[in-house]
């Protein structure tokens, strides 16, 4: 019988014996076959079910895809030794060595570096056209220059913040910003607004359901990465732009501080410097059967590849990318990667280790840790449990951190080192989530996508800032910073200065008070009582009013 026999042998049936053909006991010795050699003949039948072999090579028979056993899972061991050395690591030289002419660049040149001239001309260009094609307006028009003094007050709303839009425009002392309104009229400013566009949309494409916005996006990102990656610690996380309309890209986040917006996923520096962002649009059917989390990480990381040298970073993310196959891909990839990790993704090393119930029963700053040669998993006591795993550091050296212990008032405890590199490196998402919600622009608007164009806006100005930063001591703060760029753009281009109008409207206790109502003369104008002119005007209310004999309009005002 040939070895193929046994690769076609689906199943085999003993059958018993018929009585009195069992044999004695010298019959059922001889019936055992020799090691090594000899046909075995059972006492009874057997009955041979063959497999169905339809190879056209009748000496090879395809094996069925074995099942994964547990020999196939990582052996997990307590130690601190990887199977593959970490490759050495080149200092990353600081951007004001790298590119010194940006110690003599301004604020407002700095931001142009990242949101350029093509991209306002861009703007403008697909205002321009959504105006004269789809609102079937032929006469109207908008410059690259107003489109500056438009995205200045958008600015300025972030740290100048009045309860509605049309107020700036306010001929109220406590309300109007006379910059604005000697800048752009209120009516200019809200047509602009309305016809503000960033895509062609009879060239939209299929499936991206923010493709009105994705070129600001694509262009932002380019720019972004302009002087390079530049910095060692990079964190990867989720970041919301918060919305409250109705959209089938908006998501839901319990318990974030926005939970109901835009999610991006963004990759930053430990600083805050947003090196990519992807605005995430729900699932994808045509997406490879990877986890969200594993295809995320592998964009982000394909950015890092293709801008800098990969080696030079270490990436860090939280548990909801990490998992051991991810882990393994990225060592691979000569990426130095760390990452908290849930214990149903740490392909058995969870269990190989102390039971998280028994370790949350111990001293705080207890840690317990298991290694396959690629991956380094721990456990650590904190206020719980935490679980972290890392494909090129371990627990070693062990540090010490202030806790405060019940009982004992505060003392330190030991902390593994991956512990400590996390938190050192990943909380950069998170202060670039900061810095943009400081001065986040507080015009509201009616369209979708106008959230997400005075996010982009506003994480121009973010990562400008830190630009500026980089290059040594002595900086602008964020918003003397953001200030700047504002009035840069307020007054980019001003063709014919528009004349500020006089306050109105006092309250009524101001009005009729009978006290300092002073007349004083002044530029001609209309008379608020009579709209007839006059060079008269009450120094206190200022108001125009006719204060001449015989016209008693500032009595009349003033409720004499």
């Amino acid at each position: 019988m040939s070895a193929v026999w046994y690769a076609e042998v689906r199943n085999i049936v003993l059958l018993p014996p018929a009585a009195g053909d069992a044999g004695g006991q010298e019959s059922d010795i001889e019936d055992v076959p020799e090691a090594g050699g000899g046909d075995f003949e059972p006492a009874g039948e057997i009955e041979v079910e063959m497999a169905d072999t339809s190879s056209s090579d009748e000496d090879e028979v395809q094996q069925p895809p074995r099942k994964k056993t547990q020999r196939d899972q990582p052996k997990w061991k307590k130690t601190a030794v990887f199977n593959k050395s970490i490759p050495d690591r080149e200092d990353i030289k600081p951007l004001s060595e790298t590119f010194p002419e940006l110690h003599e660049s301004s604020a407002y040149q700095i931001w142009k570096m990242i949101f350029t001239d093509d991209l306002l001309e861009e703007i403008t260009h697909q205002t321009n056209l959504y105006a004269h094609r789809e609102k079937n307006i032929p006469d109207w028009k908008v410059s690259k220059a107003e489109i500056e003094q438009f995205l200045g007050i958008c600015l300025l709303s972030g740290y100048h913040n009045l309860p509605e839009e049309h107020h700036y425009w306010s001929t109220q002392p406590d309300l109007g910003v006379k910059m604005v309104s000697s800048t752009m009229s209120k009516n200019r400013f809200l047509s602009i607004k309305r016809h503000l566009h960033f895509a062609d949309n009879q060239a939209l494409p299929e499936g991206n359901k923010f493709a009105k916005i994705s070129p600001v996006y694509d262009a932002l990102n380019k720019t972004l990465v302009k002087f390079g990656i530049f910095h060692r610690l990079l964190s990867i996380d989720e970041s919301m732009v918060p919305y409250y309309g109705r959209h089938s890209g908006k998501m839901y986040i319990k318990g974030k501080p926005i939970r109901f917006g835009y999610k991006l996923w963004s990759l930053c520096a430990s600083n805050g410097y947003p090196y990519h962002l992807i605005m995430y649009q729900g699932k994808d059917l045509e997406a490879p059967k990877q986890p969200l989390g594993s295809r995320v990480i592998n964009r982000m990381v394909d950015v890092i590849v293709t801008e800098s040298a990969a080696v030079h970073h270490e990436v860090y993310f939280d548990n909801f990318f990490t998992s051991y196959d991810l882990m393994t891909d990225l060592s691979r990839r000569d990426i130095c990667a760390t990452g908290t990790i849930r214990e149903n993704r740490t392909a058995g090393a969870g269990k190989a280790m102390v039971d998280s119930k028994q370790l949350k029963k111990k001293e705080r700053g207890t840690f317990d840790y298991r290694s396959d040669g690629e991956v380094f998993v721990a456990k650590w006591n904190d206020n719980s449990v935490v679980g972290i795993a890392s494909n090129w550091q371990t627990h070693q050296p062990v540090g010490k951190v202030l806790r405060r212990v019940r009982g004992r008032g505060q003392q330190e405890v030991t902390q593994p080192r991956l512990i400590s590199s996390y938190n050192k490196g990943m909380g950069g998402v998170d202060l670039y989530d900061r810095l943009c919600g400081t001065y986040r622009p507080q015009i509201r608007g009616k369209k979708w996508y106008w959230p997400l164009a005075t996010h982009a806006l506003n994480t121009s100005v973010v990562a400008a800032w830190r630009v500026h930063c980089a290059m040594g001591e002595d900086r602008l703060s964020h918003l003397d910073f953001r200030r700047n760029i504002t009035l840069c753009l307020l007054k980019s281009a001003q063709d014919k200065p528009q004349r500020a109008r006089v306050a109105v409207g006092f309250p009524s206790d101001v009005r009729y008070d009978g006290v300092g109502h002073d007349r004083v003369t002044i530029k001609e104008g209309r008379c608020a009582v009579c709209q007839k002119n006059t060079t008269k005007m009450c120094f206190k209310c200022g108001v125009r009013l006719h204060c001449n004999k015989g016209k008693p309009c500032f009595d009349m005002y003033h409720g004499h």
